[in-house]
Formats: C-alpha cells, sequence, structure tokens
C-alpha cells in the first residue's frame, strides 16, 4: 500500500511540479528559501539546525544559492564573526515562483475531486501529518 501511495504522489510530482520553475531548486534549498521568508536573515549555524544538515552541507547549499543571486552572506558590525544570510531581491522572486507552483499544485490535485473528496484529503493529510 506504501509503495502505491508514494507511485501516485511521484505521479503528481511529475504532472504538477518538474515543468515549473521552482523545479530548479533543490530540497535543501526550498527549505532555506522558506527558512529565510519566515526570518529576515539567518545565521549558519541556525540554518543547519533548521534544515538538520551538517554545517558542510549547508555551506554547500548556500553557496550555490549564492552563485545564483538568490541569498546574500553578510557579516553584522555588531559581530563581524557572525555570518548572516538574506534572500536577495532576486530571491524573493524566486520564492514567489516557487510558492505560485506550490499552490498550483494543490489546486491541481484538489480540481480532480468532489468537495467531498477535497474535505476528505485534507483531513487524511492532516492525519498523517501529525496536524490534526
Amino acid at each position: 500500500m506504501a509503495h502505491e501511495l508514494m507511485r501516485h504522489f511521484d505521479v503528481l510530482t511529475q504532472e504538477f511540479l518538474v515543468p515549473q520553475e521552482s523545479g530548479l531548486f533543490s530540497r535543501s534549498e526550498t527549505a532555506l528559501l522558506r527558512l529565510l521568508a519566515e526570518q529576515e536573515s539567518a545565521n549558519m549555524s541556525d540554518i543547519s539546525s533548521e534544515l538538520g544538515l551538517a554545517l558542510s552541507s549547508t555551506t554547500g547549499v548556500v553557496d550555490r544559492l549564492v552563485e545564483r543571486g538568490i541569498v546574500e552572506r553578510t557579516r553584522p558590525e555588531s559581530d563581524r564573526r557572525c555570518v548572516k544570510v538574506a534572500l536577495t531581491r532576486r530571491g524573493r522572486r524566486a520564492l514567489a515562483v516557487l510558492q505560485r507552483d506550490r499552490i498550483r499544485f494543490g489546486v491541481g490535485m484538489l480540481e480532480r475531486l468532489s468537495a467531498r473528496e477535497q474535505q476528505t484529503l485534507l483531513a487524511i493529510i492532516r492525519k498523517a501529518t501529525g496536524g490534526g
């Protein structure tokens, strides 16, 4: 049953997400963009902790996004040893595209279901993710 469930999730992902611009970001990069959308900036150790990655892996994720102009590193005047990471203007636009594509994904799935089926699906997903 789990195999079939994941196969269907793969089909949905391929159909709704891969052709979209948001497919240009890895799972870790996407998580970092969302984190930085919630916070104005974050230091590397906080990012590592939030993403559940080793500091070296976090550095790699940040490096790739810096190269693409999506995030920038800064050193606050109050503590030059600290490195903060923040979204750039380009990063905020990329995040908006990512969020648009996620909504399109949800709408695409829900359009295929009746109103009752939509409510049932959301209830099941809430329960499966611990959201009540």
